[in-house]
């Protein structure tokens, strides 16, 4: 679990957390793969789930610390024919606009390279993605060059390097 200001960042694969209840209900917010289809979106939290048992990471479930609200998904995913790791965001329209993005994303770059020890990460981005394009920009990503996949399309690459804090760097040994 990570914690900020506002936010609960839970592995949707512990016991802790009730992923059934939180993505399967009726009553579940929809936002995975933008899809209708109830038997799509037990694939995707089956696949979210077992992301973390196959590679010991994956995706956070957002929730307000105040109200426990899901706000959507946030952290590291490597499926099968990605170039590298990525951090990747995935959001209920109720999280838009309000910064739950970027606070949620620099807590898990935070948690990446310090309790992890990654020395970067990236991210995939559609390029005509607006608003995804600003939130690697606040984060302090670099553009990089692009990573077409057969199935999922064309996206940007973008690099997360270690931040900075008080002028010296998280970790040791970053150029």
């Amino acid at each position: 679990m990570i914690e900020t200001e506002r936010l609960r960042l839970i592995c949707p694969a512990g016991p802790d957390f009730d992923a059934a209840g939180a993505f399967l209900l009726p009553s579940s917010p929809k936002f995975l793969d933008n899809d209708p289809d109830d038997e799509a979106i037990w694939w995707s939290v089956a696949t979210i789930i077992g992301h973390w048992h196959l590679r010991g990471y994956g995706m956070f479930a957002v929730t307000s610390r105040e109200s426990e609200e899901l706000y959507g998904l946030v952290g590291p995913w490597f499926p099968r024919g990605w170039p590298e790791p990525e951090l990747s965001w995935n959001l209920t329209e109720d999280a838009v606009g309000r910064g739950i993005a970027q606070e949620a994303a620099r807590a898990v770059l935070d948690w990446l390279f310090v309790e992890r020890h990654w020395p970067t990460v990236i991210s995939l981005v559609d390029p005509d993605n607006e608003p995804s394009v600003r939130l690697v920009e606040r984060l302090g990503a670099r553009r990089e060059g692009m990573f077409c996949h057969p199935r999922a399309g064309d996206f940007r690459i973008w690099r997360h390097m270690p931040r900075t804090h008080a002028g010296r760097k998280l970790m040791e040994g970053f150029a």
